[in-house]
């Protein structure tokens, strides 16, 4: 079996797909947020450049609403 095939039955791949997230770690990143609030007060993050960029898609998410939230 190859990873193609592996790829289709996994419910996150095809829910982040859906979703429009880059890959299914954001998933991740956003239940590690969910039972640790780590974006409770930040306001800028720097992005180490790594591929394929979903955690970078949670944190302009999840900052923009907390920037809005400010306002």
């Amino acid at each position: 079996m190859g990873k193609a095939s592996r790829d289709k039955r996994d419910i996150y791949y095809r829910k982040a797909k859906e979703e429009g997230w880059r890959a299914r770690s954001a998933f991740k990143l956003l239940q590690i947020d969910e039972e640790f609030n780590i974006f409770e007060g930040v306001k800028r993050v720097v992005d180490l450049c790594a591929a394929p960029g979903s955690w970078s898609q949670v944190l302009v998410m999840k900052l923009s609403l907390l920037w809005h939230m400010d306002c």
